[in-house]
């Protein structure tokens, strides 16, 4: 009975010696991007742990390969802290990296508190970023207005989220800025 017993015993660690000593499967990421359709994506940046930011879409692609999402037609994006939006954001697509960063050619944001708009653009092949590490926008060209700033153009601005920390230009760019004065109650 110990005899019968031991050779379904052996045939199954023969079986098992077998399966280990054969060659593994690699893992294989698909080649093609995932699309989704109507779509509410939330990103807990981590290197911005107080943040979190909500979009809208009516169309994402992920690219499992290279780790980036699209967000097309973003019309409701904003970046929260504590819960408050600090700004909003519109773009006609957005990509989120690897590293959680955000980039396209152009976003439109709107700083809530400063009730200010910040039209994002790319030049001569360079995307706006959006950088969650350092906080802050990185912007080849952008046009800032809002009532009591009028319109002011920057050329390579890098500006924190919060605008406590701004630099623009460098050899080479150009900035200029309008200004509303209130003379006695008038524009």
């Amino acid at each position: 009975m110990l005899r019968l017993a031991l050779i379904p015993f052996a045939l199954v660690v023969a079986a098992l010696v077998l399966l280990a000593v054969l060659p593994g499967r690699e893992n294989v990421v698909p080649g093609g991007a995932v699309e989704l359709e109507d779509v509410v994506v939330t990103l807990y940046p981590r290197t911005d742990p107080d943040a979190v930011w909500y979009f809208a879409t009516p169309h994402a692609e992920y690219v499992p390969s290279t780790q980036e999402a699209t967000l097309h037609s973003v019309e409701d994006g904003r970046r929260t802290v504590a819960g408050e939006t600090d700004f909003t954001l519109h773009s006609s697509q957005v990509t989120i990296d690897r590293s959680e960063n955000l980039r396209g050619d152009e976003m439109r944001a709107h700083l809530v508190d400063d009730d200010l708009d910040l039209l994002m653009q790319a030049r001569a092949g360079r995307q706006v970023l959006i950088d969650q590490r350092n906080g802050r926008f990185e912007v080849p060209r952008a046009i800032m207005s809002g009532p009591d700033l009028g319109e002011s153009v920057f050329e390579d601005m890098r500006i924190s989220f919060d605008f406590t920390d701004f630099e623009s230009g460098g050899p080479g760019t150009v900035g200029y800025a309008q200004f509303m004065v209130d003379v006695n109650g008038e524009n």
